[in-house]
């Protein structure tokens, strides 16, 4: 539990106050604000490029970053760095501000948004086999179990049940190879970056995304301002919805949960917004969620609570590490 101290004047000390309330009230709307993530996004890729989505996203994001924590001491302990932490930070701006986005952004072209939110949660599951095969990590009985029902849960989705044909669409592997350059990103920053702040990592992330776009838009003569000046006047909602729901608002209000509760709490929760978001492309695009999304949604929500349950590297300040890297990209 996290406390607070405010003055008050009449009693000439300091009291604590519990800001519990304010904490889960901060959760709740971070569940409700990223639970219109994936929506907007797919609505905004009908006049957007990827490209030009990415620049949004990364801006965005990096924008919060800034203000929150302040451009110069970001600065300051980014050129402080070890030269050991360089290639990793790197790497990290590779796989997790450029290819994920970019496959993503580009599978939902085509993919339903429904599938792309769940196929989006099968980063753990792609973060637990990495981290076995590549790192030579231990995979407990627990984590087995996870693993295992994260993979019924993907097969259930992807293949309708099991009463379709046996084929995955292919915005659908867009979205799992997003997926998975994830998290390839978050298993570099978990084994060599975890002592490194969350913010300077992501303040690096974002740095490196703008400028991938300044250098790439002109080489494949992206028409930015064609796309500006010809973005329909119905889809304002959606890009206002996008940049301060989807981005800001979650940004903020899951910093502010993380501030006043204890991160295993957060963790815990933050998988409802996978339930929000397929009752929001339902309603908003009319997409149909049908049973082999909720039970395989499930199975993916089950498998991911239990790995933040059982796994001894998800456990006080490194699952506060983990949370406050791994959260801020949400699409």
């Amino acid at each position: 539990m996290y406390t607070k101290n405010f003055s008050l004047p009449f009693f000439g000390a300091k009291q604590k106050v519990r800001s519990t309330t304010v904490g889960w009230i901060s959760l709740a709307i971070a569940i409700i604000a990223g639970s219109t993530s994936t929506p907007f996004a797919k609505v905004l890729g009908t006049s957007l490029s990827p490209l030009t989505l990415l620049l949004l996203s990364e801006s965005i994001v990096l924008i919060f970053t800034i203000l929150s924590f302040g451009f110069l001491p970001l600065l300051e302990e980014l050129l402080a760095i070890k030269k050991k932490h360089i290639a990793p930070l790197i790497s990290i701006g590779i796989t997790n501000s450029i290819i994920a986005p970019l496959l993503i952004f580009t599978g939902l072209h085509v993919a339903d948004a429904v599938n792309a939110e769940l196929f989006l949660r099968s980063s753990s599951f792609f973060l637990f086999i990495y981290a076995g095969i590549f790192l030579r990590e231990k995979i407990r009985r627990a984590e087995i179990l996870a693993l295992l029902s994260m993979f019924f849960g993907i097969s259930i989705v992807a293949l309708r049940g099991f009463t379709g044909p046996m084929s995955i669409a292919p915005g659908d592997l867009l979205i799992i190879g997003g997926a998975l350059s994830y998290a390839i990103g978050n298993a570099v920053f978990k084994q060599k970056l975890s002592k490194l702040h969350p913010e300077v990592v992501l303040f690096s992330r974002g740095l490196m995304a703008v400028t991938f776009f300044v250098l790439v838009a002109p080489i494949v003569q992206l028409p930015i301002v064609e796309e500006i000046t010809t973005f329909p006047l119905a889809l304002f909602g959606a890009l206002i919805g996008y940049g301060f729901l989807s981005r800001f608002m979650y940004l903020f209000s899951f910093y502010e949960s993380m501030e006043r509760m204890s991160a295993h709490t957060v963790s815990l929760f933050l998988p409802l917004i996978s339930v929000g978001s397929l009752a929001f492309a339902h309603v908003y695009l009319g997409e149909g969620v049908y049973w082999y999304h909720m039970v395989g949604g499930l199975f993916i929500i089950l498998g991911s609570i239990i790995i933040q349950l059982s796994s001894k590297h998800l456990k006080g300040e490194h699952l506060d590490r983990h949370l406050r890297h791994g959260n801020r990209h949400h699409v």
